[in-house]
């Protein structure tokens, strides 16, 4: 079986190109080894889009590359239009990325949060992407709250798809 073809649909959406899109998977991990996982779309936000357009011409002003992953408290839904997280306790350094498949139209962003994590204690429900400057939020998404503690390790795993 071939891989399908693109549809203008899946691209165009309410009249507007959907160059980048994503999903977030979060991976439960209790010191068994037990794993539950939790799988969602996220939103790419308005300001990935405008760095994306700003690196192409060098137009940068700071270090916008995603080097950590943020979680929080809050549990509105995310929108393009979002700047930041809504409520941040932590950010977590991301993890060496990912080209999955060799597939160069994709990058895969992980960050684990260990056993003990600064996050400790807090009932996560959102989560972004962020520049290593900490200006940028370059996707957010909310989900199920996690109460994390010492019993279970997080893994964040954001893939981002070029179309």
């Amino acid at each position: 079986m071939g891989k399908s073809k693109t549809e203008f649909s899946d691209v165009v959406k309410d009249g507007e190109a959907k160059p980048v899109e994503g999903n977030l998977t979060i991976r439960s991990i209790d010191r068994k080894g037990n794993i539950y996982t939790y799988k969602t779309p996220n939103v790419i936000v308005f300001e990935a889009r405008r760095t994306l357009s700003h690196l192409l011409v060098g137009d940068l002003v700071g270090d916008l590359r995603i080097a950590f992953i943020g979680v929080g408290i809050n549990d509105t839904a995310p929108t393009r239009a979002d700047t930041a997280l809504l409520n941040e306790v932590h950010q977590q350094p991301i993890e060496p990325y990912d080209f999955p498949n060799g597939d160069i139209g994709q990058v895969e962003i992980t960050a684990t949060l260990d056993f003990i994590s600064p996050a400790n204690g807090q009932f996560l429900k959102e989560a972004g992407l962020i520049s290593a400057d900490g200006t940028t939020l370059f996707a957010r998404q909310v989900h199920g709250g996690i109460e994390k503690d010492a019993s279970i390790q997080l893994q964040y795993i954001w893939r981002i798809i070029f179309t």
